[in-house]
């Protein structure tokens, strides 16, 4: 293959890099920051996407999984995040809470086959623990044995963590973003406080470099990037920053989708290594990424950040056909439950009766 790669680069630098990471060696940040420094839509950058893609199908026997969120409640949240349509002081959400009802029919919804990998349950930064481990229970009633229920909530207290796993979650999302502290009323000291929190409470780390702005340089970037991946992080994922009407950063406007499939190619070389990482994420789903490292998808349901509809599923959210479709589209030949078992991906097992 790196024979192959020499046709269309010169650049001996970047060619190491990639034939290192073929044989099983990360990059590190430098490496990283280098490969960021390729227009996306040179022939480097495919190389890069190109590289990743063909590790991490590997790695995972070509699987991707499908991940389920739905949001239990909307407020005006105090993390003031200038990228959220939730945030404080910009938000035009009106508090609501899913009633159990909802929140059963919902998570019903991504049911219909039992191929779901894992379950979040998604809450404003500041909640209740009751009503959220009430989720859980709710959650736990309805999924099939072979789904993993996550949590995916504000800065958390480590025995709050063991409240959950107790419940019944196996792992957190969590993410100490780029710009906390300056695009947000958070301190990154305290998200990654959450994040060891979770670790140390026995539950699994997911985390993501995010959310992607056009205005932000390559040394912040690989430096969130690093975060998760120097914690020893479970799942890693990459997001671009969507301008969302009424939020502050819209201004900026969005990175492509080129762009983010080589930011999510350079996620995934960077942390392939980690023993756990077998999938690597992309928001918001999109083919680009799926050929270049990602092999997670998310269907969604109820409040979303990146949204202004009260429930995602009517705009933004893609559904479980749409990630099936999407998936196979992009060539996976599996999809994984959360025991790991596979389902083979076809036309049929998508689209027939």
């Amino acid at each position: 293959m790196m024979i192959k790669m020499k046709m269309f680069t010169k650049d001996t630098r970047l060619l190491g890099i990639l034939e290192a990471a073929m044989n099983g060696v990360c990059p590190d940040k430098d490496a990283c920051r280098y490969m960021l420094t390729f227009h996306e839509a040179s022939a480097e950058a495919s190389l890069i996407r190109i590289a990743a893609n063909d590790i991490m199908r590997k790695k995972s026997d070509n699987s991707a999984i499908i991940l389920g969120q739905v949001g239990v409640d909307v407020s005006e949240c105090t993390g003031g995040c200038k990228f959220c349509t939730f945030g404080e002081g910009h938000t035009k959400f009106i508090p609501k809470r899913l009633s159990d009802e909802e929140l059963y029919a919902k998570i019903s919804g991504f049911n219909e086959k039992e191929d779901l990998y894992g379950l979040f349950l998604m809450t404003m930064h500041d909640y209740d623990l009751s009503v959220f481990l009430n989720s859980v229970n709710i959650a736990k009633s309805i999924v099939p044995s072979t789904t993993k229920i996550w949590a995916n909530v504000g800065d958390s207290s480590l025995d709050a963590f063991k409240e959950m796993k107790k419940a019944g979650v196996e792992g957190v999302y969590h993410v100490c973003r780029i710009g906390e502290g300056r695009d947000t009323n958070l301190r990154p000291e305290d998200r990654i406080k959450t994040m060891e929190n979770a670790l140390d409470a026995g539950l699994k780390l997911y985390t993501c470099c995010e959310p992607i702005g056009p205005e932000q340089t390559i040394d912040e970037i690989v430096d969130n990037m690093f975060i998760g991946i120097e914690l020893g992080c479970t799942q890693h994922a990459c997001m671009r920053r969507v301008a969302v009407p009424g939020a502050p950063l819209a201004k900026y406007r969005q990175i492509s989708e080129l762009r983010l499939g080589q930011f999510v190619a350079v996620v995934a070389l960077a942390s392939f290594g980690t023993p756990t990482m077998t999938y690597c994420g992309v928001h918001e789903p999109n083919e680009i990424a799926y050929v270049s490292g990602a092999n997670i998808i998310t269907a969604e349901a109820g409040a979303n950040p990146r949204d202004n509809k009260d429930d995602t599923s009517e705009n933004r959210g893609m559904d479980m056909e749409d990630c099936r479709t999407m998936l196979l589209e992009s060539g996976f030949q599996y999809i994984r439950r959360g025991d790991e078992s596979k389902i083979p991906l076809t036309f049929d097992y998508v689209k027939g009766e």
